[in-house]
């Protein structure tokens, strides 16, 4: 699955001024193309003619067919992530709701922060979903698009503030939005492993260990006091 700017979001609200408020958000921050509907009838047709790359529907649609009934055909039939808007949903429909696996929540009221964060978090469980049927890619989200990186071609990870880079052996340099640790969670544990609070690597391209550093080839690395004793196991 890829998210780029041109691709569409649709938007599922019988509240009309909220769908508004969603659809200038979602156009200010780059994702140029929206939809917006009001039933889960209308969101079916929009759906099968248009391609949504992501969904955010409201639970209650105030129609017999709600956003349950929609996310349950999302997961199921259409494999789109989607996003449900919430508000003072009964604890019945919020059971059902979450049998539907959404990949995130957005509660109202919400300022714009919480719905790029929504947005956020979806792509980024999206991406683990993919990642759990996946065994030899990383799914990531760079930019507006989520990015298939083969793990035999990452050579190691670096944070970099709220960042993390991803160094490959093709000399490319990828900078995403998530923490090390949420990228091992991704990865196989068997085979990158983390070596110092800043930095992990890919095991299969060691070289060298030594008491403060490790070497994949010509690159230097610092080896955390606290990961050395694991480290060495694992390297065994």
């Amino acid at each position: 699955m890829r998210v780029e700017k041109k691709d569409t979001f649709l938007i599922v609200e019988d509240e009309l001024l909220i769908a508004e408020h969603i659809s200038d958000i979602l156009i200010d921050a780059g994702y140029a193309n929206t939809i917006t509907v009001t039933s889960v009838d209308k969101a079916i047709k929009a759906i099968e003619q248009q391609k949504p790359c992501m969904v955010l529907t409201d639970i209650s649609l105030g129609t017999l067919k709600t956003g349950v009934d929609l996310g349950k055909l999302l997961l199921e039939k259409y494999k789109i992530p989607f996003i449900y808007i919430t508000s003072h949903a009964s604890a019945e429909v919020l059971n059902k709701a979450k049998q539907t696996r959404p990949n995130a929540y957005l509660v109202k009221p919400f300022k714009k922060e919480d719905i790029l964060i929504a947005i956020e978090l979806a792509l980024f469980n999206a991406a683990l979903d993919q990642n759990a049927g996946n065994d030899n890619c990383l799914m990531i989200k760079d930019g507006h698009t989520l990015a298939r990186v083969p793990h035999a071609d990452i050579l190691w990870l670096e944070a970099e503030g709220n960042y993390t880079a991803i160094f490959t052996i093709h000399n490319k340099k990828r900078l995403v939005r998530y923490s090390i640790t949420e990228l091992l969670q991704q990865l196989p544990s068997d085979i990158f492993l983390r070596i110092h609070k800043s930095y992990a690597v890919n095991k299969n391209f060691v070289t060298e260990l030594h008491s403060a550093e490790i070497a994949l080839q010509d690159i230097r690395l610092p080896v955390g006091r606290t990961y050395r004793e694991s480290l060495i196991n694992q390297l065994k």
